[in-house]
């Protein structure tokens, strides 16, 4: 089998026998089913952090964004994206790395301002916070990695 034949097998994505390797459509709809359910998980160690264990909201930020990113970087890569299609693992994986420190920067401006600035509530404020960031994450790594 030719290098060019196991990188087109690599890329082959399907879903109960559907092929949708080149259909942009799913890819989106899969990143953002991908990207809710770690919302949701994001959410609720922010919350489990914040009320369970007592930390300052800007730690519980912080935590909360890096597991839930962490599981969303693993299940984009089985489902939406085409993992070690452009670069090594190592440096696709360090980009990654890169994209989630900014957004976990932006994550952080985000909470700070509507939480100490403006006053609202944390849990808003983190709900708020990532749905700006998911345009971020989604739009950089679709352009500058995978």
């Amino acid at each position: 089998m030719s290098t060019e034949e196991k990188r087109t097998d690599h890329k082959q994505k399907t879903i109960l026998g559907y092929d949708y390797s080149n259909n942009e459509h799913m890819k989106i709809l899969l990143y953002l089913f991908i990207g809710g359910t770690a919302a949701l998980v994001e959410w609720a160690l922010f919350w489990w952090f914040d009320n369970s264990m007592n930390m300052n909201y800007l730690v519980a930020t912080a935590t909360a964004f890096l597991l839930a990113t962490v599981y969303h970087y693993l299940l984009g890569n089985i489902f939406v994206f085409d993992s070690g299609a452009r670069y090594k693992k190592g440096k696709e994986f360090s980009l990654v790395l890169l994209v989630s420190v900014v957004g976990l920067l932006l994550n952080l401006l985000l909470m700070y301002v509507f939480v100490s600035m403006l006053g609202l509530p944390a849990m808003l404020s983190k709900c708020v916070a990532s749905c700006i960031v998911v345009v971020w994450n989604y739009g950089s790594r679709k352009k500058w990695i995978f």
